[in-house]
């Protein structure tokens, strides 16, 4: 029976006839996986271009066994290609031989004697399973009588460990007590670029953190820390710096290129920066006050 097909139905009937899966077809004929896909489903706009598209169908068609020359006048014609579709006889259709050929057995009714196997171990696995029960009953051992014992052992060791924990709370608060310091107190003086931040009831060490908001760029500099000498820009790469005080040191001066975007906290409480209202150079001087021996006793 002829019937017209297309060229990618020609070359992928032909594939799988050879028993070829993608990757074979592509190891085989040097063609890649996408534009065998693209060549088997007529899908001709996926390829390259026209001399690629009959390049890639002479080869595939040549390494598949086929006409190659007739493929390529049928891609030119933009017609189909009439092929000899043979109908499969035996595809559907299955010989049974009389030998192989399995007759339904007849149902042979089951009389009583095809029950004794099946009730004898029945009765045998119930006969187990009521002796172990009575052995277990048997030998059980007597239950001595600590009940009272441990109650009262219990009950006196709970007392013990109330009582331990209730002469450690009073040692507990006193700890707390005295552990307990003044927060530190900032105040702020000066204005336009200049400012000082006397810094009461704090102890070393002494933290100061400057971080700047996003796109900004500010050089920041401070002496008795271990800032370095030459300063330090802070920006996107990089913006935020920690810088420790000198321990023992009175005074550090702060200096900044610029204040807007700029966050300053020392050991935790933030700068009021909004004194400074130059654009230029700021300078803050960090007055410290620190937490005395006596006032820490108080």
């Amino acid at each position: 029976m002829l019937t017209i097909k297309t060229i990618g139905q020609v070359l992928k009937e032909k594939r799988t006839s050879l028993g070829l899966d993608l990757s074979e077809a592509e190891q085989l004929t040097q063609v890649q996986k996408l534009y065998i896909v693209a060549l088997e489903t007529d899908d001709y706009k996926a390829l390259p271009g026209d001399f690629y598209i009959k390049a890639y169908l002479k080869q595939y068609a040549e390494k598949l066994g086929l006409n190659a020359d007739r493929i390529i006048q049928s891609y030119d014609e933009g017609k189909g290609i009439t092929v000899e579709d043979k109908e499969d006889i035996l595809e559907n259709y299955h010989f049974v031989k009389p030998s192989e050929r399995v007759e339904p057995e007849e149902e042979v009714p089951k009389t009583w004697r095809h029950y004794v196997p099946i009730i004898s171990l029945s009765a045998a696995a119930l006969l187990i399973v009521v002796g172990v029960f009575a052995a277990v009953i048997m030998n059980k051992p007597e239950t001595p009588d600590l009940i009272t014992n441990d109650y009262s052992y219990s009950k006196s060791e709970v007392s013990t460990s109330k009582s331990s924990t209730s002469s450690t709370k009073p040692s507990e608060s006193s700890t707390q007590a005295s552990s307990s310091k003044p927060e530190p107190t900032i105040a702020i003086s000066g204005s336009s670029s200049a400012m000082i931040a006397t810094i009461s009831n704090i102890s070393d060490p002494i933290k100061v953190d400057f971080s700047v908001a996003a796109g900004r760029t500010i050089w920041v500099g401070m002496t008795n820390s271990n800032v370095p000498a030459t300063g330090q820009t802070l920006s996107d790469a990089a913006n935020s710096l920690s810088a420790l005080v000198t321990t023992g040191a009175e005074k550090s001066v702060i200096t900044l290129g610029s204040v807007q975007g700029l966050t300053i906290t020392v050991n935790g409480k933030a700068l009021d920066l909004s004194s400074l209202t130059t654009t230029g150079p700021n300078k803050i001087t960090l007055q410290i006050n620190r937490t005395t021996s006596n006032s820490a006793a108080q």
